[in-house]
């Protein structure tokens, strides 16, 4: 009677039916391959919050990139305009400035300690904070698995596919746009390069869409990922909860009943009274 009596009173105290093994080993075998799976989709969970978190930062970066691309392009057909004065294109010329420091603070954003633009390349930023060269390691996109079975997705754009092309950087592309701007002796020329600069724009704009468009979609992958897997978790931790909880209203009962049991038996024992086993010898 003591010993179940302990045993309720377990029950009652941690709430769980299954304490040890031998409580319900095939019971306890089951919580432990269940907590095992809960274990690994926790880690597919971090994983694929980690991704949103970074394609969330590279949205946003985007986003900023492809509207300050749009007031380059105004500056600069400022610029080429028959009536822009001296002082008109030196207030260009600065503005454009201020923009590619923008961007080139843009193109090293960072989320946690990656480089959200860094792909497989995250030990060094993906342009040189002072010069805006480009970094000297070559980088891929990085894809990260977010759930189980599950082909990889991509964690981002690299640099490379956003901020430069196989002909120059939009750094570079800017600072020549500034020098015309400010005369090089050739207005010729100037004014060339100034409309180079505009189709240029042209094409970053066009590659920052496709940036844009993949994080989109890694994005809307990593969101439905954390979806699914917390509801995942929560049927799983319900049926552990299931397998291995006590009910509170029947334990209780059953510890009253079991004490009611031990008091009687104690009490018996007390008295002296004799029974039925004693007849047996």
């Amino acid at each position: 009677q003591r010993s179940r009596l302990s045993v309720l009173q377990e029950r009652l105290a941690t709430g769980r039916r299954i304490n040890r093994p031998s409580d319900d080993p095939a019971g306890a075998e089951m919580v432990l391959n269940l907590r095992t799976s809960v274990k690994q989709l926790e880690q597919f969970r971090r994983s694929a919050e980690a991704v949103n978190l970074k394609l969330t930062s590279a949205d946003d970066a985007l986003s900023g990139y492809e509207n300050m691309l749009d007031r380059i392009k105004t500056l600069v057909s400022r610029g080429l305009s028959e009536v822009s004065t001296p002082e008109t294109k030196e207030a260009v010329a600065v503005e454009l400035e201020s923009l590619k420091n923008s961007i080139l603070a843009l193109a090293n954003t960072r989320s946690g300690d990656d480089y959200v633009f860094g792909g497989t390349r995250q030990n060094v930023p993906p342009f040189d904070p002072l010069t805006g060269l480009p970094a000297a390691t070559s980088a891929t996109p990085q894809y990260v698995q977010i759930e189980p079975g599950s082909p990889p997705v991509a964690s981002g754009v690299i640099a490379e596919s956003v901020f430069s092309d196989a002909t120059a950087t939009i750094f570079a592309d800017l600072t020549n746009a500034v020098a015309a701007l400010r005369g090089t002796g050739s207005p010729a020329a100037d004014r060339a390069t100034l409309t180079n600069t505009m189709g240029r724009m042209s094409v970053y704009s066009n590659r920052a869409s496709i940036a844009h468009a993949t994080v989109g979609a890694s994005s809307n992958a990593a969101g439905s990922a954390v979806a699914n897997l917390s509801s995942s978790l929560l049927t799983i931790n319900e049926r552990i909860t299931e397998i291995e909880g006590a009910d509170f209203a029947e334990t209780a009962v059953g510890l009253a009943d079991a004490q009611r049991a031990l008091d009687a038996t104690l009490q018996v024992a007390a008295q002296g009274r004799r029974s039925l086993f004693d007849f047996f010898n």
